[in-house]
């Protein structure tokens, strides 16, 4: 950052007095200002100082990023500009948040989104495909496929030249899967395509009204009920719709009992076959739920039924067997990606309650439904 700025002040027609420069810091005696990098390791960054012009570059990738714009924010005065500038790293961090809150209109933030076609560099002639190191087989394959329907699309919506494409077919044989997150285009697809999510598909579709008439199949993933702990979360899904749907929810960090109270409530109202979780904290939903006269199955989460259960409603929600009806549940599920051992976990600060009452709904779906042998 800092030579970019050194090049752009040499390069100019008029250049400006200097008094001193160092390695991080220029300043500017006429204009009684400076110019200096910091770094987002450094613990007091911004802190009593004055700053009217913040950068702040690839945000998403910074430790303890809150705690950092923090101290910048409270050194840039009213009427001062603040940029966060970074490429997306994945769901369930600050800078996904804070994005989202931008796009919502909830946050000081204005949101601007740069996709890589904006750059004509990125663009590249048939001569200079012939020159790049690359299998022929791959640069005969860049040259001579028909443009695809996303293709098509893209020239289309955004004007794309033919050099355009071919440069885009280049790099995603390149970068694989990282080509949304590195050139992205669009806000989506550049925050799914990072940190190896679990769900990649979620489609949503409007909530039905509850029908006493219909059979649904519940999930419960119990909490212990304390603020600022894991929440309750009490799913049904209707499988009779086509796509099967999930027609409600109770999700809370309410006590126990009063949960459970409002579980059974909705359980003696409709055709429910629950399940619950059997682990942990668990045995305490259960034991309020038998003294609540509510009949359920038990389910308990091992090391060997975990995957299952999420493995079969990715496969539900991506081949849209399931559809979504809660927005809340839906980040819940995007939110979850692979940890580097493979494990399918949230991010810090974040909750997969729902994400599990969800799935041991779909599993009683799958369950063999009880019922009497007259002998």
């Amino acid at each position: 950052m800092f030579a970019k700025v050194k090049y752009y002040i040499d390069n100019l027609e008029k250049k400006p007095l200097i008094k001193y420069e160092t390695k991080q810091d220029i300043v500017f005696p006429k204009t009684n200002s400076n110019y200096y990098i910091g770094t987002a390791g450094q613990k007091a960054v911004g802190r009593g100082d004055t700053v009217h012009r913040a950068h702040l570059s690839e945000v998403a990738f910074f430790e303890k990023p809150k705690d950092i714009i923090s101290g910048i924010s409270e050194a840039v005065p009213i009427g001062g500009t603040i940029i966060l500038e970074s490429t997306a790293n994945g769901r369930g961090n600050w800078f996904y948040d804070e994005w989202q809150k931008a796009k919502n209109g909830e946050s000081i933030y204005t949101p601007h989104f740069i996709p890589w076609f904006i750059d004509r560099e990125y663009e590249i002639s048939e001569k200079d495909l012939v020159a790049l190191e690359a299998p022929q087989t791959i640069k005969e394959r860049i040259l001579k496929q028909e443009l695809t329907e996303e293709e098509k699309w893209l020239r289309q919506k955004h004007h794309l030249t033919i050099g355009q494409i071919y440069w885009r077919r280049y790099k995603i044989w390149d970068l694989g899967d990282r080509f949304p997150q590195e050139y992205p285009e669009n806000d989506v697809d550049c925050f799914l395509q990072s940190g190896r999510p679990v769900f990649r598909v979620v489609n949503m579709t409007d909530r039905p009204a509850l029908d006493k008439e219909k059979q649904y199949f519940g999930g419960l993933d119990g909490a212990e009920g304390i603020k600022g702990g894991d929440n309750h979360s009490f799913a049904l899904i209707d499988p009779r719709s086509k796509p099967a749907v999930v027609a409600f929810e109770i999700t809370s960090n309410e006590p126990i009992d009063i949960f459970d109270q409002r579980v059974a409530k909705i359980c003696k109202t409709y055709k429910v076959r629950l399940g619950v979780e059997t682990h942990g904290i668990g045995v305490a939903h259960c034991e309020k739920l038998k003294a609540l006269g509510v009949a359920f199955d038990e389910w308990e989460t091992t090391v060997s039924t975990r995957p299952l259960l999420i493995s079969e409603l990715e496969e539900a929600y991506r081949k849209d067997e399931l559809r979504e009806t809660y927005p809340e549940a839906k980040t819940e599920l995007l939110d979850m990606h692979y940890d580097d051992k493979n494990k399918p976990i949230h991010p810090e600060g974040k909750h997969d309650d729902r994400v599990f009452a969800r799935g041991i709904a779909w599993q009683m779906i799958k369950q063999p439904t009880p019922g009497i042998i007259i002998i």
